[in-house]
């Protein structure tokens, strides 16, 4: 009777420490995007893998090979390209994310970004903005924004994202450089993000 009820105590012991154990890993995991370097089928731009487009009647590119643009990829095949015009529209893509992001958290992310000098009539440099959303693409709150990018090779970028509610939607966007208040023609190409993964406050 003695040994079973210590069998059953440390029994209960291991799964209290698997259960805070699991509970740790999931809390400091990092969070992979799906489809992270956008690979797919150029001639089907309307449908890149687990990415959606925001915008009806405008579809991001799958690139390389069309609108004049042909830098190699920095990983895998393809890569994506996000345009700003000149009526004050640009575009924009949406994922769900797998695992949420908590509030009053800081978040890090990495991609390789670069911009076309030949995007057939796009070719002003123009930066990244990551917001949160939901599944309408109705944005909620900015969480990051890369400088202008001018390299016409792929540079890494680290961004950092202060979250003030739940991210279960993610987007980036294509927009205007900073401090210019006059919509232009432009390009971002974005390749091979990185883990979403927590960073400390400074």
């Amino acid at each position: 009777m003695w040994q079973k009820r210590k069998l059953m105590t440390l029994i209960k012991y291991i799964t209290l420490l698997f259960i805070l154990f699991n509970g740790c890993a999931m809390e400091a995991q990092s969070i992979m995007l799906k489809n992270p370097s956008f690979e797919g089928d150029p001639s089907l731009p309307i449908t890149i893998l687990g990415w959606s487009p925001c915008q009806r009647g405008s579809t991001p590119d799958l690139l390389p090979g069309l609108w004049n643009v042909y830098l190699p990829a920095k990983d895998g095949s393809n890569y994506l390209g996000l345009i700003t015009r000149d009526d004050g529209t640009y575009e924009e893509v949406v994922q769900e994310l797998p695992i949420t992001l908590k509030q009053n958290e800081c978040y890090k992310i990495n991609m390789w970004l670069a911009h076309s000098d030949t995007y057939v009539g796009y070719n002003l440099p123009i930066r990244l903005r990551i917001w949160s959303c939901d599944k309408n693409c109705n944005k909620i709150q900015l969480l990051a924004s890369s400088k202008l990018i001018t390299n016409t090779f792929w540079e890494l970028n680290e961004l950092f994202m202060d979250t003030k509610a739940d991210v279960k939607y993610i987007m980036f966007e294509a927009f205007y450089g900073p401090g210019i208040f006059v919509p232009y023609k432009g390009n971002i190409l974005i390749d091979n993000i990185g883990y979403i993964e927590k960073c400390k406050r400074a």
